[in-house]
C-alpha cells in the first residue's frame, strides 16, 4: 500500500478508453471500507452520465471561465459526485477518508483519478441538474491515465512536527 500512496497523482489528462462499470463499482467499494465517525458512513456516490458531465463542464466554464477542471469533467470517462447524507459534525472527515481510499484503489489498478473540490462553486446548479438534495462535497474523476506527472514537493517530517510547551 505504501507504493500506491507514494505513486498516487492528481491526473488531469485521460485516454479515451472504456472502463467497465463493474470496475468502477469495485473501486467505489473501497470507499465503503473507510473509517467513519460513529460508523455513520455518510458518503453517497452518484455516477453521472456523459450528458450530465457536459452540462456541469459548460456551467463551470460559464461561471468561472475556461479552466482545466471543466475540461477534465467533460472528457473523463467517469465522474463520481460525492455527497454527505447527514449533518453529523465529523462527516466531512469520514467522507475525505472514503475519497482517499477510492483514489488509492484507482492507483492500485493503474487508473488515474482527480479529487475535484472545485465543483462546490456550482453546487446549486448540480443539485438542480441531478435532483439530489444532499450536500455535494466534491467529485472524483476516474479514467485511464494519459499522463504521468512527477511528484510534487512535500514538506519534510521535521517541518510539520509541532513541539508542545508541556
Amino acid at each position: 500500500m505504501l507504493k500506491e500512496i507514494k505513486n498516487r497523482r492528481s491526473i488531469r489528462s485521460y485516454k479515451n478508453e472504456d472502463i467497465s462499470i463493474d470496475i468502477i463499482k469495485d473501486i467505489l467499494k473501497s470507499g465503503l471500507m473507510a473509517p467513519s465517525a460513529k460508523n455513520n458512513q455518510p458518503w453517497r456516490f452518484l455516477i453521472v452520465s456523459q450528458d450530465v458531465k457536459t452540462k456541469i463542464s459548460s456551467k463551470m466554464i460559464e461561471l468561472v471561465g475556461p479552466n482545466k477542471t471543466a475540461e477534465v469533467i467533460a472528457n473523463v470517462p467517469y465522474l463520481i459526485l460525492v455527497y454527505n447524507s447527514s449533518d453529523e459534525y465529523f462527516n466531512h472527515l469520514s467522507i475525505g477518508a472514503a475519497i482517499e481510499n477510492i483514489l488509492l484503489e484507482c492507483e492500485n489498478r493503474n487508473l488515474g483519478s482527480l479529487w475535484i473540490g472545485y465543483i462546490k462553486k456550482i453546487e446549486d446548479y448540480v443539485k438542480e441538474l441531478v435532483g439530489v438534495e444532499m450536500e455535494l462535497v466534491s467529485a472524483i474523476a476516474i479514467g485511464v491515465k494519459d499522463e504521468n506527472p512527477l511528484p510534487r514537493t512535500r514538506l519534510n517530517l521535521e517541518d510539520i512536527l509541532i513541539s508542545s510547551n508541556r
